[in-house]
């Protein structure tokens, strides 16, 4: 959570964040009235250990902060998880600072390749870094982060531990940012970038600070979103209603600061941000304090952000009803994989379509097929980078990831 100190510039940013961008793409979301027994399913799922585990790990490091040389560290171990996930294309986003010299880690996208409409996004994310200006060099400050924000990407984690396996309609991004106690520099390059790429995305999903909760009150949810987005929101609350009826759950604004949902609205995205509690939040950020058990202080709050998290992102990519994904290695095969010149794809099946997409959602090359088993696709006039090829045959829609040279 980025925390605006000087009053002025306070003015300046609460004013910022009311203002949105229009919308590039308008989307409808789903209404529900009755639950989903997959997504309840998946929701009963979330596990409190995996989140903790999750928390402790990252609350671990000496600190999180952009500058320092732990960050590396965090990113590389944040890359081995969703990897051990088994994520179809697992990509670093590089942005620069501003106004400096100084290298930060990247973007972290884990993504699971639509099988319907892969030009279509949802994405859910939460920033990885961590704050506290108590010193001048950040390799010797201590912050932990456990709430802001080693609980927000432990929710994100464990959504994606869950959903690694399933497919959706749409393509799903889980996302980790970098920068963002600075001036949420990390998303705002990466949604800048897909609004320059007019990339497709139906909605953002937001967690930062989802561990602590006031001794004496019920677990409720403080949902920020501006006016324009009010389509999203009645979306959040009508799952919220069916799914948890009584968690209380309504409108609010930080007094205080601002997070990455903003950079998506700024951009012309339809996004949303479940909070703690804007009057009653964590009092231990951007300190040494900010650990479990005094930060995150309430797994079961983290849990059941975790729940919703999970609800929305699945419901709104659109869950196929079939359950776990079959294992199409037999059906269809890819190589040369990484591709310099070209590459070969071969099916089983008879090939009716082939879409070449890029990581921000543009289309590079659609070839139309007549039943052949076979094709070369020349690469050499491609960037280096990892690409998502979608493969329709007579039986069956298959993502795979293309890297090359």
């Amino acid at each position: 959570m980025k925390k605006i100190v000087f009053i002025a510039l306070f003015l300046a940013v609460s004013f910022a964040s009311s203002a949105q961008a229009p919308h590039i793409y308008e989307h409808t979301y789903p209404v529900i009235v009755t639950e989903n027994p997959e997504i309840r399913s998946l929701m009963d799922s979330v596990s409190v250990d995996s989140i903790e585990a999750s928390i402790a790990h990252l609350s671990s490091y000496h600190n999180r902060r952009y500058d320092s040389r732990y960050i590396w560290e965090v990113q590389d171990w944040l890359v081995s998880r969703y990897k051990q996930m088994g994520f179809d294309t697992v990509a670093l986003h590089d942005f620069p600072i501003p106004d400096t010299d100084i290298e930060t880690a990247d973007n972290i996208l884990a993504i699971k390749w639509g099988t319907k409409a892969p030009e279509e996004y949802v994405i859910c994310g939460a920033h990885y870094d961590s704050w506290n200006s108590d010193g001048a060099d950040p390799d010797t400050i201590r912050s932990p982060g456990a709430d802001d924000n080693a609980s927000g990407v432990a929710g994100i984690l464990e959504t994606a531990r869950l959903l690694s396996n399933y497919t959706f309609d749409r393509t799903l991004i889980f996302a980790n940012w970098c920068a963002e106690e600075i001036g949420l520099i990390g998303s705002a390059a990466y949604a800048a970038d897909c609004a320059e790429a007019r990339m497709d995305i139906v909605g953002y999903f937001n967690l930062d600070m989802i561990g602590y909760l006031k001794e004496g009150t019920d677990i409720h949810v403080h949902l920020m979103y501006t006016t324009q987005d009010s389509l999203i929101a009645n979306y959040v609350y009508n799952l919220s209603h069916i799914y948890f009826p009584d968690m209380p759950i309504r409108q609010n604004w930080l007094a205080w600061g601002d997070s990455d949902y903003s950079s998506f609205n700024r951009n012309g995205y339809a996004a949303i941000h479940p909070f703690e509690d804007v009057h009653a939040s964590s009092p231990f950020i951007h300190t040494r304090n900010d650990v479990l058990g005094l930060s995150v202080n309430n797994m079961n709050q983290a849990k059941r952000f975790t729940e919703l998290n999970l609800g929305l992102v699945a419901t709104l990519a659109g869950l196929n009803h079939d359950g776990v994904s079959e294992n199409e290695e037999n059906q269809v095969a890819i190589y040369p994989n990484p591709a310099q010149d070209a590459v070969n794809i071969l099916t089983e099946d008879g090939l009716q379509r082939i879409e070449i997409y890029n990581l921000l959602g543009q289309a590079i090359e659609t070839f139309e097929m007549n039943g052949e088993y076979q094709i070369t696709i020349h690469t050499s006039q491609y960037n280096s980078g990892i690409y998502m090829v979608r493969i329709t045959t007579e039986r069956s829609v298959v993502s795979k990831q293309l890297i090359v040279k």
